[in-house]
């Protein structure tokens, strides 16, 4: 690991989140400083629920450059993770919208922090860059992405190499679908939906049963995160890493019948469809290899410490919209 001065701040946009909040906590953990901009479109609660002394938590936009100048004041690090979600889907209904945030509005981030001197950029993308590729998927592959996230997320990815610098150090971390607790839940993602489905419906619809996707616990992807911010920068600049688990590339039925170990009064429904989903596996031997990263979670132990948190936290409705990122192309829509 590369040694760094403790005193370091690391702005995370979008640190509210549900990747957001383990990364703040990790990185508190490790002793840095940590400054969480959010526009808190899904509370503050997630983040409130973190106490520590080096915690800043800013509330701002990042299209709002002067909001962002303010988040970035002597920042040596900075973590993006504030673009919309919806990977998922092949058309967005407002497209305008989910363009300044997910490709002017961080493009508009990536160049100021340059400018005002950060040394690091980590920017959060996604394995949807891939789209329509099949079989093992490595970082050398071309990406085919089908939907405007992803193609948005591909074009940032090509800025963040691009600015590689003297004293610029980029990194492009391709994360695989996530499951798990956080304090600010999803459950607009499949695991998720589905431990929530068997617990409070008793009944689990899917499709494309046999679609192979990767996954990788929230908590093992803010490891992920935290070990490039702790890396040499001759090991993560410039350099595109695929963030996922290599026993973690799973078809919707085989988590089905994971849950089933542990909550096995729920029916499951199949419906037969046009698969919408990719089908193919990730490799994660690069990050694995370059920067010692791998996985602690299964995807057993993740669903598993999921239920016994919803039992132990009881959420007063997990179909609330507020646990489903897709809710904001609602609110833009109003």
């Amino acid at each position: 690991m590369f040694k760094q001065e403790f005193n370091s701040l690391v702005v995370i946009f979008g640190g509210a989140g549900y990747i957001g909040c383990p990364v703040t906590k990790l990185l508190l953990e490790e002793n840095y400083k940590v400054r969480v901009f959010d526009n808190f479109t899904y509370d503050r609660e997630g983040i409130e629920t973190i106490k520590h002394p080096n915690l800043e938590i800013m509330h701002g936009d990042v299209g709002n450059i002067y909001q962002v100048a303010k988040g970035l004041k002597n920042a040596t690090t900075v973590i993006y993770l504030a673009d919309m979600s919806g990977k998922r889907f092949k058309h967005i209904e407002n497209e305008a919208s989910f363009r300044d945030c997910n490709y002017t509005a961080s493009l508009m981030v990536l160049v100021a922090a340059k400018e005002y001197g950060v040394e690091r950029f980590i920017y959060a993308s996604t394995d949807s860059v891939y789209g329509n590729l099949n079989g093992l998927v490595y970082e050398t592959a071309v990406p085919e992405p089908v939907s405007l996230y992803s193609r948005l997320k591909l074009r940032i990815e090509e800025h963040v190499i691009k600015y590689k610098a003297r004293n610029f150090y980029p990194t492009v971390l391709r994360i695989a679908n996530c499951y798990g607790y956080s304090p600010r839940m999803r459950f607009d993602l499949l695991p998720n939906a589905i431990v929530r489905d068997a617990m409070f419906k008793k009944q689990v619809i899917i499709e494309s049963e046999n679609s192979c996707r990767a996954f990788i616990h929230v908590e093992d992807v803010a490891k992920a995160i935290t070990t490039c911010v702790k890396s040499h920068i001759n090991l993560v600049s410039g350099e595109t890493f695929n963030v996922g688990a290599n026993n973690q590339n799973l078809t919707t039925l085989t988590i089905v019948n994971v849950v089933k170990k542990f909550c096995n009064d729920f029916e499951v429904k199949i419906i037969k469809d046009q698969p919408d989903l990719s089908d193919y596996k990730l490799s994660c031997k690069k990050i694995e290899k370059l920067l010692n990263f791998t996985p602690t979670w299964t995807i057993e132990d993740g669903l598993i410490d999921l239920r016994q948190k919803l039992l132990a936290y009881p959420i007063s409705d997990p179909y609330d919209k507020k646990y489903h990122n897709f809710k904001i192309l609602e609110v833009l829509n109003m």
